[in-house]
């Protein structure tokens, strides 16, 4: 497979870019914006995705990210030997990813109102990182386990 880049599969790529892009999104872009039709008031009229309203959601989204981008630097580019979980890490990184997409929809799904441009893009990246954890599950598929064909038994 000559598809790696720094030694990351597309997969990890995929995941590390997308999550990275997801966290910024999350800490500064707005996800909730209120026009206030040019009154010059003092207020700040924008929310990130880690703020209210249901602004656990998107810290969720935020840690589990940022846990499957340190798996990755730690074990393919800092060379890192991390303990072996019970579940293969592959496995972890599909899991996280389609549980970040998922939160992330049922944050923008919760508060529907005043919705600013990083939600719309918060939703891709998160699509992004879920199909990213997908491509890790299926590059790492364990080897099937070998079948020694057996001799039939002579019946003298």
């Amino acid at each position: 497979m000559r598809d790696r880049v720094l030694g990351l599969s597309a997969g990890e790529r995929t995941v590390v870019i997308a999550g990275v892009l997801l966290i910024l999104d999350l800490l500064f872009l707005p996800w909730h914006s209120v026009d206030l039709g040019g009154l010059d008031l003092d207020i700040d009229t924008t929310r990130s995705g880690v703020q209210e309203p249901y602004g656990g959601y998107g810290v969720a989204a935020v840690v589990l990210t940022a846990v499957m981008i340190l798996q990755i630097a730690l074990t393919r580019l800092l060379g890192v030997r991390l303990p072996e979980p019970p579940v293969p890490w592959s496995q972890i990184h599909l899991i996280l990813g389609i549980f970040v997409a998922v939160v992330i929809v049922i944050k923008l799904v919760r508060e529907t109102e005043f919705l600013g441009y990083g939600a719309y893009s918060a939703i891709l990246a998160g699509i992004l990182v879920a199909y990213g954890g997908y491509r890790i599950a299926s590059e790492h598929v364990p080897p099937a386990p070998s079948v020694t064909p057996t001799q039939p038994e002579d019946p003298t």
